[in-house]
């Protein structure tokens, strides 16, 4: 019966725990299901605002819905309700902000209730040679025969040369089907889904060791030197002092050795090169991939939160004992000054009457900035630059980075046509001088062609390569389409008028001749 009364004790503790309280809490899918979308497969931080809204949200949505949930409820109490009943916790970060992450226990009743709705087997081919492998080796490990060492590793030497040979003379290549491999996979994942769990175990173990050494120097009455030399000890046994810690410690040889962590990686993208893999979705996919990564920040974890643990106790050490001596040393002095003064009008056998609780100050309001009557200091003077300023553009600069100068433009084109130069406009946009073969020239020589009546769409497919000139001297070389005059002779040019461009930097002033043209 006392083995029987142990056990109860003990599984009464595990049913009173967080863990099972977590699943068999009433909103358990809803805590749960939130804990999923927001910490996702991989664990990790959330900001502290961050959850509350994420949490506000997913409440809105389930209320639109139609689904129950907690009444009066918002993200910010329900996240302070999981903290107090152990799911959640919260850290600081660097920022001086807060953040949320889950405790081991949620991840354990996560991972329970994922196997209780997981319709996989749990038994099958990939897991029994798992747990016969893991005998075979550590049974090899815990046999002191030397011979019996030895046989074992020459039979499996023969047995892989034997494998080595068979395929080096061309043998058939086996390959696992995609159920096996499915299962395989299922059976890594499943594993690699209690490691965050794990590694969360061992920073809870060494955050309750050092709340332990905490309270315990605070209750202390020994000697500084004593207390450091207790601290030192115990810092020297921080991760040995509990079953995690020890776990980790043997855990850490592997994670430190990058070369095996290189080779598992790419193990990892082996097996999901095979055809099973493609029915995973892109998140499975991106999750087993990133296995190594959680292997590294659950390392970075752990040595985080023992290095914070460490140094908060070295500050605990070197700052609450000095602040504590000079407390009592100032109370002391003021009471040596009060008694001096008391003695003075004291009679034998006087008492004075002292108050336990120090009487609560009343304060209508407290200032927590004073005035600095230091006025700010003046701002430099603005450095004199004028001397590197450079040389002002003039008019004719302006304008050779202005609209298309139409005047000038129509005269040297009707000059080219007069003189018999070119027999399209394109043509006497080649014969005009440097200065206006510019590329916004041709938006002008299109708009005085819609002037004359000549279509700037038309051309009959037939196109004239014109040559620009940018002002930097840079050409450009464009196609426009081929618009002929029937008579480029003089008495044939076109009699419209030009029009204002609202593009052109000077207003095209047509000639006395071209008026007296337009008004007959």
């Amino acid at each position: 019966m006392s083995d029987l009364a142990a056990e109860m004790h003990r599984l009464g503790q595990a049913a009173r725990g967080p863990a099972l309280n977590l699943i068999n809490h009433k909103w358990s899918a809803l805590v749960l299901g939130v804990f999923r979308l927001t910490f996702g497969a991989r664990g990790g931080a959330v900001r502290a605002e961050r959850l509350h809204s994420q949490v506000d949200s997913y409440l809105e949505e389930l209320r639109e819905l139609g689904h129950e949930v907690p009444p009066h409820a918002t993200g910010r109490t329900l996240c302070l309700s999981w903290t107090h009943e152990q799911w959640l916790t919260r850290i600081p970060t660097e920022d001086g902000g807060e953040a949320y992450e889950r405790t081991s226990h949620a991840l354990v009743a996560d991972r329970v209730m994922g196997g209780l709705t997981s319709e996989r087997a749990l038994l099958s081919e990939s897991r029994l040679t798992t747990i016969l492998d893991a005998a075979r080796r550590w049974a090899s490990e815990a046999n002191p025969d030397r011979q019996a060492r030895m046989a074992g590793l020459q039979a499996q030497i023969d047995a892989l040369g034997a494998e080595l040979e068979r395929l080096a003379a061309g043998g058939a290549m086996s390959r696992a089907d995609e159920e096996s491999m499915g299962t395989g996979y299922a059976d890594v994942t499943d594993l690699l889904a209690q490691l965050p769990g794990d590694f969360r175990r061992v920073e809870e173990s060494l955050e309750r060791i050092h709340r332990k050494m905490i309270n315990d120097f605070r209750r202390d009455d020994r000697p500084k030197g004593e207390v450091l030399d207790a601290y030192l000890e115990a810092s020297e046994h921080l991760m040995t002092a509990t079953d995690e810690g020890r776990a980790f410690e043997g855990a850490l040889r592997i994670l430190n050795d990058d070369a095996l962590l290189a080779r598992f990686r790419e193990d990892l993208r082996t097996i999901l090169e095979h055809p099973f893999a493609a029915n995973l979705s892109p998140k499975a996919r991106s999750e087993f991939l990133g296995a190594a990564s959680v292997l590294r920040r659950g390392l970075y974890d752990v040595q985080s939160r023992q290095h914070k643990a460490s140094r908060s106790l070295a500050d605990y050490l070197s700052s609450a004992d000095a602040a504590a001596d000079r407390r009592v040393s100032q109370v002391l002095h003021r009471l040596q000054q009060e008694l001096a003064l008391w003695m003075q009008t004291a009679r034998p056998r006087d008492a004075v009457s002292l108050e336990r609780m120090p009487a609560r100050a009343e304060l209508a309001h407290l200032r927590l900035r004073l005035h600095d009557p230091v006025p700010p200091p003046p701002a430099e003077p603005l450095a004199h630059v004028l001397d590197e300023a450079p040389e002002p553009l003039s008019l004719s600069d302006v304008r050779r980075y202005g609209g298309p100068l139409l005047r000038e433009v129509r005269q040297g084109v009707l000059g080219s046509l007069d003189a018999g130069q070119s027999a399209s406009l394109g043509e006497a946009f080649n014969t005009l001088p440097e200065h206006l073969r510019r590329p916004v020239e041709l938006y002008g020589l299109m708009e005085l062609a819609a002037e004359w009546g000549l279509d700037p769409e038309g051309g009959g497919g037939q196109f004239d390569v014109v040559t620009a000139q940018r002002p930097d001297g840079s050409l450009r070389t464009l196609s426009i389409p081929h618009l002929e005059l029937a008579d480029p002779g003089p008495h044939n040019r076109p009699r419209n008028s030009p029009r204002t461009s609202p593009h052109s930097t000077t207003a095209p002033q047509g000639s006395q001749q071209e008026k007296e043209e337009d008004n007959g």
